[in-house]
């Protein structure tokens, strides 16, 4: 009898590879944890509701994930919501969502924890619980579901989702995510003690955790407004944000044992948290206010992680992340030490976040130094007046200076990014925005020095949506109607044709929509249910956002209750109104947000307190919960790193064979590549660099394996600095590669012998047939009939493109090429019951695709299904070289 859990894993095979983009689905990256689930105390399952490459973008995700699996009785695996067309495929065969790990079912684990970074995140939330088979609303899970958690900022006004989720963690996630975890194991969930109610309970003595059912808003039947959020619990009726006071205490481990995704993600570097909070003070800004006091890392910690990280994970780059990263008062001196150590190893470094303020000449050379792509900077505002209004504290002066500096260091594109329908904006603010783009692009041009091309500038303009704990969160958005018209301000302005200011409006459509969310109450959520049963989910995504289904949805809302997207979003609040968030503690008080709003209504503005004195914003306790900084004038520089020696003339080539194989013959050649270059980095080998503005490792790889394919031949060439050691090396490179990935050998190879696509006259298959699909006697028909045939002509038709911006839309592409697999294929026989070897001509004029053949020979109008294929040979030109390490030739290699 076959094991069903096999079948399944088996099917999840079969799907993945037939996925758009099926690295998403594979797992088994480097730092990838996976644990005996049976023998796992707590099965944690932590969700992102966006796509792999999104959420492995996601610092904070990557360290709960670490830190949850730091526990021995821990199990923690990740969770993607899949791709349409991924969703689609699993719904048709009846298959639940998934982990990356095991490829174990969401719902088999305890606790499934979804971190909810932005409101249009919502449906795919929902459409999480769904796959996995999870009732939606949380008055219908029993008690052998899991638990499911919200996190990450929305959870600061849960109310909106909060009939989704049993409880909510609110604040900074390192402790209290593991007291969950602890209290699941300690009651016994889900083997037999603690109910479900009985969790809850719990729970809600664990300092940051909302539970929604333990609160009732009541609402004004003549007003439709909130008139309470009442306690159902004595001694529950406020919960306090969670915050970690010492980053410098924070494990780890997430540098010890980086995770490396094998595809492109959105942010493809090593994440480093330089600080955590901010207290300049902008109105706008939610997080600036929840994630209260500035603390920062020791610049020492900040190196030695990056030395950590960086030889964990032979990533590239490293990104210094915090919400501001010019305010990290050690900046200037910790990039000296790290141009010291890294600027030799071709390390590039990014600071995604800089102030126009904090931007200077000094700091713009440092960063030319290591990286030169797009500079951004977000002036959010372009009149005085504005900035006054939103406490963003620079001036024109520091902007156009900011301007200067970085294009007098080599830069020639420039992004900035501003704010339309903030409170208090007038026709004139929109406009200045046009008229500071063009004085920027004046002073780029005066900067950028002669011969380096002509500067531009990217220009943006979002729309303010007012989120909750701001100054802002009383103050109504503007529709989409008056953001389109603010939009065709900016643009009249900048005259028809923008030349080499590119202005990009926001979307309108999706605005309203997240302030809605970002603002309702517990009604919105029927708004939500109802979206998400209309179809939408990845509401991020332009391709996948609907407008017209959620102006139906929240028309539904307002149907059932009265208020929808006008209520929600587009109205002003009365300061003593009751807010659906007013049960949570920020930190920051509600009378501080009222004195701030009052102040930017009369263009008062404030220092930020790490170096004016204290505003009394609430955050802080002054003795473990303060700001803590680390000034430059202690800044003790490392010592000098002892001379690089001079790198010798000698070169030499090493030829490497490997095996790729089980899931990761989902990866791409482009992928394997970009695995195998980290794996180089970390096993130290010494690569020749190309010469020029962009140098790149001389690493050359075989012809691309076609996706699915296994293979114990796989080639690459390395240019090694100096003499090498091909046994070293193969030692060295093996101990560094991913499951799935294995060395086999490696030989020297002369400097002018061909290229390994050159030197390539033939590549041999085993196709192995699913033996319930086909019998010897069909396949040995299908060979004889191949054999017996004159010609065997296959089209190949070139790929589809996208339609503009809607991925969705494909248009066909005009490449069209015939190819006759008889003047390819040069052997082809049944070796056994159910296995056909095959050898196709390769050589510098081309070959075909083994999927190619096997749907011509085997194939009904399509590729034959139950089929593995394994590359198990190739033959080169034959070679006089002393040493050669090739393969036997076999008596079918003889063919080639």
């Amino acid at each position: 009898m076959k094991n069903p859990n096999a079948q399944v894993r088996s099917a999840l095979d079969e799907l993945v590879l037939r996925a758009q983009k099926p690295s998403r689905y594979v797992g088994r990256e480097l730092g990838a944890v996976q644990k005996d689930l049976a023998a796992a105390a707590v099965r944690f399952a932590l969700a992102f509701p966006d796509t792999y490459e999104v959420g492995m973008s996601n610092l904070g995700f990557r360290l709960l994930y670490a830190l949850l699996n730091d526990r021995p009785e821990i199990a923690c695996e990740r969770v993607f919501l899949p791709w349409p067309d991924m969703e689609g495929m699993l719904r048709e065969r009846g298959l639940p969502l998934f982990t990356l790990e095991s490829r174990a079912p969401v719902a088999g684990f305890d606790v499934l924890g979804i971190t909810l970074q932005f409101e249009l995140s919502y449906t795919s939330a929902l459409a999480v619980l769904d796959l996995a088979g999870i009732p939606l609303l949380a008055r219908d899970r029993g008690d052998a579901h899991p638990l499911v958690v919200g996190g990450g900022p929305c959870a600061y006004n849960p109310e909106p989702v909060a009939e989704f989720f049993d409880c909510f963690a609110v604040g900074e996630g390192e402790d209290v995510a593991l007291e969950i975890a602890d209290a699941v194991r300690e009651s016994g969930f889900r083997r037999g003690g603690a109910t479900r109610a009985e969790l809850l309970e719990r729970l809600a003595r664990i300092p940051g955790v909302y539970v929604p059912s333990f609160f009732a808003p009541r609402y004004d039947p003549a007003t439709r407004a909130l008139v309470a959020i009442e306690p159902l619990r004595a001694g529950y009726e406020k919960v306090e944000r969670r915050v970690m006071p010492d980053l410098n205490a924070l494990p780890t481990s997430a540098y010890v044992r980086p995770l490396v995704p094998f595809m492109q993600t959105i942010h493809d570097r090593l994440p480093i948290e330089i600080q955590r909070g901010c207290t300049r003070g902008c109105r706008f800004c939610q997080v600036g206010m929840i994630t209260r006091p500035t603390r920062q890392r020791d610049p020492k910690q900040v190196l030695a992680l990056a030395e950590t990280g960086l030889q964990a994970s032979g990533y590239e780059e490293v990104g210094l992340l915090s919400l501001s990263s010019g305010d990290y008062a050690c900046l200037n001196p910790l990039l000296d030490d790290f141009l010291a150590r890294w600027e030799g190893e071709k390390i590039g470094m990014s600071l995604p976040s800089l102030r126009t303020e904090t931007m200077s000449g000094a700091l713009a050379e440092r960063i030319a130094r290591i990286r030169k792509t797009g500079f951004t900077l977000a002036p959010e505002a372009a009149t005085e007046r504005m900035r006054a209004v939103i406490n963003k504290g620079n001036r024109e002066e520091d902007l156009l200076r900011a301007v200067e500096s970085i294009f007098a260091n080599g830069w020639s594109l420039l992004k900035l990014y501003f704010m339309i329908g903030l409170p208090e904006e007038r026709d004139e603010d929109v406009v200045a925005i046009a008229e500071l783009a063009k004085r920027a692009l004046g002073a780029a041009r005066r900067a950028l020095p002669k011969g380096q091309g002509s500067a531009a500038i990217h220009l943006a303009a979002s729309t303010f949506v007012p989120k909750p704990f701001t100054p802002f969160q009383w103050e109504p958005m503007i529709g989409p109607e008056e953001t389109r018209r603010r939009q065709a301000l900016v643009s009249a302005a900048l005259g028809g044709r923008h030349g080499a200011i590119q202005f990009k409006p926001h979307d309108s459509r999706q605005s309203s929509i997240e302030g809605a969310l970002a603002l309702g109450d517990r009604r919105a959520g029927a708004a939500v249910l109802a979206a998400y049963r209309s179809g939408q989910r990845l509401d991020g995504w332009t391709e996948w956002f609907e407008e017209a289904r959620w102006i139906e949805a929240f028309a539904a809302c307002e149907r059932e209750h009265g208020v929808g997207i006008e209520w929600f979003a587009h109205r002003r609040r009365r300061l003593d109104e009751v807010l659906p968030w007013d049960r949570i503690d920020c930190g920051v008080s509600k009378p501080y947000l009222q004195k701030q709003l009052a102040a930017a209504r009369n263009l008062a503005e404030l220092e930020d307190c790490v170096t004016a004195p204290c505003s009394v914003c609430g955050a802080c306790d002054y003795e473990v919960v303060k700001n803590r900084v680390y000034e430059a004038k202690d800044y003790v520089p490392e010592p000098p790193p002892p001379p690089r020696p001079p790198e010798p003339a000698q070169r030499t080539r090493v030829r490497v064979r490997y095996a790729k194989l089980e899931r990761l013959v989902a990866l791409s050649h482009l992928e394997t590549m970009h695995a195998l270059l980290r794996a180089i980095r970390r096993a130290r080998l010494r690569v020749a660099y190309s010469q020029g503005y962009h140098p790149k490792p001389r690493v050359s790889f075989g012809p691309a394996l076609a996706v699915g394919v296994e293979s114990t031949c796989e080639h690459l060439d390395l240019d090694l600095v100096g003499s090498a050691d091909p046994e070293d090396v193969a030692r060295r490179l093996g101990g560094e590669l991913p499951e799935g990935l294995r060395v086999l050998g490696a030989e020297v190879v002369e400097a002018g012998a061909p290229s390994i696509s050159e030197a390539m006259r033939a590549i041999h298959y085993r196709a192995e047939f699913a033996p319930e699909l086909w019998d010897e006697a069909t396949l040995a028909e299908r060979v004889a009939a191949f054999q017996g045939s004159e010609r065997a002509v296959v089209t190949r038709m070139a790929p589809p493109k996208s339609r503009g911006r809607n991925r969705s839309q494909k248009v066909a592409g005009s490449g069209r090429r015939e190819i006759d697999l008889k003047q390819i294929v040069t052997h082809l026989a049944l070796e056994g019951p159910a296995l056909v070897a095959f050898s196709l001509r390769a050589d510098p004029s081309g070959s075909a695709k083994p999927a190619e053949v096997l749907a011509a020979i085997f194939g009904n109008d399509g590729p034959p299904r139950g089929v593995k294929v394994l590359k198990e040979g190739v033959s080169f030109a034959r070679t006089t070289r002393a040493g050669s390490q090739e393969q036997p030739r076999a008596p079918r290699y003889l063919d080639a």
